[in-house]
């Protein structure tokens, strides 16, 4: 290899290492409070401090309970035919979403900073 390709696999290297870094960053910072939307409507707005579990019943029998213990939310059960939203595992991230799709329910993680609400636009994995 000639000293030219060095040098572009170094600066390949090092803008993969900044992209990396910032996601991790990014994904690092534990959010404050959760929301969960079904069908796009917010149906509950709690913070994370409180260890509790809400039930989410809609109207046509589904019925998600969702969990929060030590500042991470997680669903707990649901009646779903997949159950693929229980595997998701617990997040306190705003990076990571918990979704039942049969349900049209998303749960997620948001920071307070300075009385506002701040969300990620998108994060790609």
């Amino acid at each position: 290899m000639k000293h030219r390709d060095w040098i572009i696999i170094a600066v390949l290297l090092a803008i993969a290492a900044g992209l990396y870094a910032g996601n991790r960053m990014m994904a690092g910072k534990a959010g404050s409070v959760f929301t969960v939307t079904v069908d796009g409507q917010i149906v509950l707005e709690k913070p994370l401090s409180t260890d509790a579990v809400y039930p989410i019943r809609q109207e046509d029998g589904s019925v998600n309970l969702i969990e929060v213990k030590n500042g991470a939310v997680s669903m707990r059960e649901a009646n779903c035919r997949d159950g693929l939203c229980m595997r998701q595992g617990a997040t306190r991230s705003p990076a990571k979403n918990i979704v039942c799709l049969p349900h049209k329910l998303v749960v997620s993680v948001l920071r307070e900073d300075n009385g506002r609400q701040e969300e990620l636009d998108v994060i790609v994995q």
